[in-house]
């Protein structure tokens, strides 16, 4: 049972009189994917998708960080450090960071099919195309389109470097824990002459998962329901909130409080007041469990509490791999 209130409920019509209920387009969305989850399984309709635990832990950024070398988001023990890639046209490449709900779906399609294929080196072709079309981003065009917006963003992530560290204290020593990586460690993409855009890239264009992120995946996959995912296109906060709860959800077996503080450091840095962070986190919150059904979040005072809950997918997945520095 998901708790949240909600400001915007109005109150009774005078008189008994009715009032219009008027929903924009992504409200409708929103609940039509919410009734999909509720009444169909996610296996049965092929709605099974995968994110890296490290994502469930650590996010990328929500908006571009700019002409700036280095980004650094933490939670907990856990710091990552990103630093930028490349993107522009040849001869006039620039830096910059794979950033906002791209980045997001193109690792997940990545988790996904590292998952499903058991291997990292991953084919495109129809298969990237056709896991946006299950999320409902619309091939387009143009400048600002989405083919665009997806090459732009692909080449950021497949450049960036990332260093991610655990530093711990016990009770009788500390210690530091620490990994470079990229996401990929090749690629390939080709295009038809007549496709300068991007839209398709041909069979034998491939991503080669780095090693420890592969294994990342693998050893530990997340389960998400694409249905859910695609709901949730226009805020990168709310995938990263549908994807940490499906993860967290997965092992809490009593009920555990997190604190508006340490939910402000994983999610909301960017901003100085912590009061201004957690008005954002109710709002974009309330979305994130009516797709997430069985969640068990009730807002308290001093964070939020999480209850044993049904998994966002039944686990039947089988993972494997060897166990990591900084992911344990």
């Amino acid at each position: 049972m998901a708790t949240v209130p909600n400001a915007a409920d109005n109150p009774p019509a005078l008189f008994g009189e009715s009032q219009p209920i008027v929903i924009s387009n992504r409200q409708r969305d929103l609940l039509d994917a919410a009734t999909a989850i509720e009444m169909e399984d996610a296996r049965e309709v092929g709605a099974v998708g995968y994110a890296a635990r490290l994502w469930a832990q650590l996010s990328l950024p929500y908006k571009d960080p700019g002409d700036t070398s280095l980004w650094i988001r933490r939670n907990g023990s856990l710091t990552l450090r990103v630093n930028p890639g490349m993107t522009g046209p040849k001869g006039a490449e620039i830096s910059g960071y794979p950033y906002g709900v791209l980045p997001r779906y193109i690792l997940t399609w990545m988790s996904t099919e590292a998952v499903r294929t058991q291997s990292p080196v991953l084919q495109l072709g129809s298969n990237l195309s056709d896991f946006m079309d299950r999320l409902g981003l619309s091939p387009t065009g143009g400048k600002n389109g989405t083919i665009t917006r997806l090459n732009d963003q692909m080449r950021r992530l497949l450049t960036s470097s990332m260093y991610v560290e655990d530093n711990r204290d016990g009770d009788s020593k500390w210690g530091i824990a620490g990994a470079h990586f990229s996401v990929a460690t090749t690629y390939k993409l080709w295009y038809g002459n007549d496709d300068r855009g991007g839209k398709n890239p041909l069979w034998g264009s491939t991503i080669t998962l780095a090693p420890a992120f592969y294994e990342s995946i693998v050893s530990a996959p997340v389960p998400v329901d694409t249905r859910a995912l695609g709901a949730l296109s226009g805020s990168p906060l709310k995938l990263d909130l549908l994807v940490w709860l499906s993860h967290r959800l997965g092992y809490v077996r009593r009920t555990q409080l997190v604190p508006w503080a340490a939910l402000s450091e994983q999610f909301g840095s960017d901003y100085a007041r912590l009061r201004d962070f957690k008005a954002v986190i109710l709002k974009q919150l309330r979305d994130v469990l009516a797709v997430y059904p069985g969640a068990n979040v009730t807002v308290a005072a001093n964070g939020l509490l999480l209850a044993p809950s049904r998994t966002a997918i039944p686990r039947s997945v089988k993972s494997r791999g060897t166990d990591t520095a900084t992911l344990d």
